[in-house]
């Protein structure tokens, strides 16, 4: 997963950027995106990320994906993301 520089261009939040590119950057690693994977690298509050993981999903930037026990997030491609 490369990070879309296009993100800049959406005017989100700070926070929900900041989530979009901690993602981008865990995903690479192979982490699979749970709350549980992201928060110990969060640097804002833990309200402040789930603000911005609503905000991302609300863009159809992140997609959760609650099939299973822990709701992992799917980052979207770029063309499916709402302007």
């Amino acid at each position: 997963m490369i990070m879309e520089r296009e993100i800049f261009n959406l005017q989100l939040s700070v926070e929900a950027t900041s989530a979009y590119i901690l993602m981008c950057s865990l995903q690479e690693k192979g982490k699979i995106l749970t709350d549980e994977t992201i928060s110990p690298y969060w640097q804002g509050t833990d309200e402040q990320l789930k603000t911005a993981i609503v905000e991302l999903k609300e863009r159809n930037i992140i997609q959760e994906n609650t099939s299973s026990e822990k709701p992992r997030y799917v980052i979207k491609k770029q063309c499916d993301w709402s302007k």
